[in-house]
């Protein structure tokens, strides 16, 4: 009997640790059959959360380039105040002593007073003694004048007599206005001329000099031209920044293609080229505007004279040049939202605007890019444009020929491991079948890692037999060797079956979201083709208009003018 009893507690022992060694190995093949499943979700999960924060680092960073580039753009216009604000003074005083002649309500003294205090406050600026000069001539003290001239042309000969070039046709003084045409023309080089010569290119488009004197001017104007359009090296110098100013003018990213973004592994370099496709529309409407804005002949000689003398007076001098740099970059940092790479490229298409010496040429381009940083208008605008029309064709069609070059072939995808590329968008049933595949094989391979229990299965069927070999000894012995390997046996098989039905699960529900994502891809590439066809076809249609610009499309060009660009 007592040994009856111990038998029974033996086998309640082995029963028991064979019941929780079936568990775990169950529950071991259980965890080994989805940890590859849980490890392609952990990954998807990491991507997702690399891709959102490397956004909110971009997003971030910009967020605060902004807030520096405004910071800074407060501090630079303050320092620019501190440094040379008594210029912007002396400057607006130079139009109100020519107009204070007009209207004769300005008495000598004031006039006297008025610019001998300037000439202490401005220690070393051009304008100060040349205003005096300007004073003394009106109340006719010849003496003032002439020591007052010289020291102003020593301080700068190049301004001096281009402002009173300019003066001197205000006050009708034709002939004095002539010698000093002549004085300026004596010293320039088209291959190095000094930033203000754009204002004598503003007098002439606008005619607002008598015939001898933009007569003068063109004949050197038409010299120069020949000179610098004889080699290739200059016009291949302007055809190159007139193509890095096409890349720079691109419209910034408008999310209209959020799928795309996310799933397209050349999203890069699709998002180039419709930028660069939308940079035909852009610039039409660029030079549109140039040339709508380049009309108005109807101001009176005294006032396109004054507008002309502000411009010279108005501009900032050279000393002022680095301050004026930092701030247009902060400026365009902000007009870009933040981002810095794209201000840098708009900033190096401008940059020889900021050139002290430049050529012909180049002065044409920087008044053709930007008239007011240059110190011109629209006008000046529109004439540099139609001068420069040959090489900027040219520049346009290189651009246009590198853009359709870089357009990507085939939109490439990626899809929760589902890779794929299309052309256009066209083949929607294949990529649909291609996909189904791709998911049938991947239930395929994740069910063919899940390995059968045969363990538990074997384990069972020793506890099975075990009870067979039980009944000799007593029949409850047997049915309980019997219970338990039968237990051992369904629950490996049963949690066998759950982690195949997770599997499929799990596949059925990825395959479902990943083709809702790649019709949606699809459409976007139909969208993103249609687009970028529509915007690429507005490059014939800006070219059109560039070959059709002609000196008529400028209202204020003079005939003098209009035989320049009729020469070229």
């Amino acid at each position: 009997m007592s040994q009856q009893v111990i038998s029974y507690a033996d086998l309640s022992i082995i029963n028991s640790a064979l019941r929780s060694i079936s568990s775990d190995m169950s529950g071991v093949h259980s965890d080994l059959g989805t940890l590859n499943y849980k490890q392609d979700q952990l990954e998807g999960e990491l991507v997702k959360l690399a891709d959102a924060f490397a956004d909110f680092v971009e997003a971030d960073l910009k967020h605060k380039s902004l807030q520096l580039a405004e910071t800074r753009q407060g501090n630079l216009k303050q320092d620019l105040q501190i440094k040379f604000g008594y210029y912007a003074e002396v400057r607006r005083m130079a139009t109100g002593i020519v107009q204070g002649v007009d209207t004769g309500v300005v008495s000598d003294d004031t006039l006297r007073f008025t610019t001998e205090e300037v000439m202490i406050k401005a220690p070393g600026y051009w304008l100060a003694p040349a205003l005096i000069a300007l004073a003394a001539w009106i109340r006719n003290d010849k003496n003032n004048n002439e020591k007052a001239l010289n020291e102003s042309l020593k301080r700068d000969d190049y301004k001096t007599t281009l402002f009173f070039m300019l003066v001197m046709r205000r006050l009708a003084r034709n002939e004095a206005s002539l010698k000093w045409l002549e004085r300026y023309f004596m010293h320039q080089n088209p291959h190095n001329l000094d930033r203000e010569f754009i204002i004598i290119l503003e007098a002439v488009t606008t005619g607002v000099f008598p015939p001898a004197s933009r007569q003068l001017m063109m004949t050197n104007v038409k010299n120069w031209l020949d000179q610098l359009t004889q080699g290739d090296n200059y016009i291949n110098e302007q055809k190159t920044q007139w193509v890095n100013f096409f890349e720079a003018k691109g419209p910034l990213p408008d999310g209209k293609y959020p799928l795309l973004e996310k799933f397209s592994t050349n999203w890069n370099a699709l998002e180039t080229s419709i930028k660069e496709s939308k940079t035909h529309g852009v610039l039409q409407t660029h030079f549109k505007n140039i040339f709508a804005s380049s009309s108005d002949f109807s101001k009176a000689i005294k006032v396109q004279l004054d507008e002309i003398l502000s411009l010279l007076v108005t501009n900032f001098d050279d000393e002022e040049l680095p301050l004026q740099q930092q701030i247009r970059l902060n400026e365009l940092i902000i007009q870009m939202d933040g981002d810095k790479n794209a201000a840098q490229a708009l900033m190096n298409a401008e940059k020889h605007i900021f050139d002290e010496k430049v050529d012909f040429l180049q002065m044409l381009t920087n008044a053709a890019f930007n008239p007011e940083l240059s110190g011109a208008t629209k006008v000046t605008q529109a004439l540099a444009v139609s001068i420069s029309q040959p090489w900027i064709v040219e520049a346009h069609d290189t651009f246009t020929a590198n853009s359709r070059n870089k357009v990507p072939a085939n939109v490439e995808l990626s899809i929760d491991g589902f890779k794929t590329s299309t052309q256009n968008g066209s083949d929607e049933k294949e990529q649909l079948q291609k996909h189904d595949n791709y998911w049938v094989n991947v239930l395929q391979t994740e069910l063919g890692k899940l390995s059968f229990p045969i363990g538990n299965v074997i384990i069972g069927a020793l506890v099975c037999l075990l009870g067979f070999w039980g009944f000799s000894m007593h029949v409850i012995v047997g049915l309980v060797g019997l219970g338990i390997g039968g237990v051992l046996i369904w629950n490996a098989i049963n949690k066998h079956n759950k982690a195949k039905q997770n599997i499929k699960d799990n596949v059925e529900e990825r395959s479902k979201k990943a083709k809702e994502v790649l019709r949606g891809c699809i459409a976007e590439t139909v969208d993103y083709r249609q687009e970028s066809t529509t915007e690429d076809a507005k490059a014939e249609e800006l070219r059109q208009m560039l070959n059709s610009i002609t000196p008529e499309d400028f209202a204020s060009v003079s005939k003098d003018t209009k035989n320049i660009l009729q020469t070229n």
